[in-house]
């Protein structure tokens, strides 16, 4: 019962947030920002999202033949589209659980199927959080303590991680003395029934380094998608402090539904002291006062919400044509990429 008020909380935390700013600040102000949103440059940040789901399917496609699964870049696109659908609204992690189970409907072992998700997880925030890190030089007189700890904690987890990936003797030492210390003995039974038994975090480092570039391309695509966003609205802002924001975004969101509030707190807070000091501006020229910046944060944060409502309507389009459990799944994809 206390966990369920934690998460119940925590769940609303997000909305309470937004509503007070919503609550506080001028409506007419953050509708203006938007209203006024331009829409060719806002219409090719919606365009971009389909080379952006198409290189997040390639790179798990990669991490899947670690494993010997092979499957196309097109089908590996589709699940990734149909995870984005079903994680939206699913509790937990059904997106990617759903990935998994396709895979499995296929022919394709369950258990390394989902290995492959959280190692395709792992470099997202990898990289985020080494991105994240610079904006402990960007915003250090300014970025609360408590998202400092975050973006470090994140920054150790990484090193950590990669040198788990990148050494069998560590890979030994991770799966013979922790696993069994902080997975439960019936979790750890469901694994190797699944078939992750002498897999578990095999990979080489050769793999590693592709992935990590990969990582990079796929991520490329959500800051320029992103960036059209401010450039849309009449912002420009410096490529670097804006790079470390979105980051940083990335790491907190996920304490709130869809990131809400938590997202609105962080670019509030970035976006006012970055029209103090002069790194974002308008594109006309001049300079933003803090309230215009407020309002410039809340209008974006908007349009960001709007992108992934579209991510979320792409995957329902592709979960109507290939739903759970379709025989001809496999079949009907061979046939379009011919």
């Amino acid at each position: 019962m206390k966990k369920r008020i934690i998460n119940g909380l925590l769940t609303a935390l997000g909305p309470a947030i937004l509503i007070w700013f919503l609550a506080t600040n001028d409506l007419t102000s953050i509708w203006n920002v938007i209203r006024t949103t331009d829409p060719l440059l806002f219409g090719a940040s919606v365009v971009l999202v389909f080379p952006f789901l198409y290189s997040k399917g390639w790179r798990w496609r990669l991490i899947l033949q670690g494993w010997n699964i092979n499957i196309s870049p097109w089908f590996a696109s589709l699940l990734y589209t149909l995870g984005i659908f079903v994680g939206s609204v699913t509790p937990g992690q059904g997106g990617d659980a759903v990935k998994a189970w396709y895979l499995r409907r296929e022919g394709h072992p369950l258990g390394p199927s989902l290995l492959s998700i959280v190692v395709d997880r792992f470099f997202d925030v990898a990289i985020m959080g080494i991105i994240a890190g610079s904006g402990l030089y960007f915003y250090r007189t300014f970025l609360p303590g408590n998202v400092q700890l975050l973006i470090i904690a994140s920054l150790l987890g990484v090193v950590v991680g990669v040198a788990i990936l990148a050494s069998a003797g560590l890979r030994r030492w991770f799966s013979t003395k922790v696993l069994p210390v902080v997975v439960p003995a019936k979790l750890r039974q469901l694994a190797v029934k699944a078939g992750l038994k002498d897999r578990v975090l095999h990979m080489p480092l050769s793999r590693i380094v592709t992935l990590v570039l990969f990582s990079f391309l796929t991520l490329g695509w959500t800051f320029v998608r992103l960036y059209l966003l401010f450039l849309a609205t009449g912002v420009k802002i410096d490529i670097g402090p804006y790079m470390a924001m979105i980051a940083i975004i990335s790491l907190v969101s996920v304490i709130s539904i869809a990131g809400i509030g938590i997202r609105d707190v962080v670019m509030i807070l970035i976006m006012t002291n970055l029209a103090q000091t002069g790194q974002m501006v308008p594109v006309a020229g001049g300079s933003f006062s803090s309230e215009q910046a407020t309002s410039l944060a809340l209008g974006i944060s908007t349009l960001f919400l709007v992108l992934n409502v579209i991510n979320v309507v792409l995957g329902f389009l592709v979960s109507l044509r290939y739903p759970l459990g379709d025989a001809l799944l496999k079949t009907d994809l061979a046939t379009a990429e011919e």
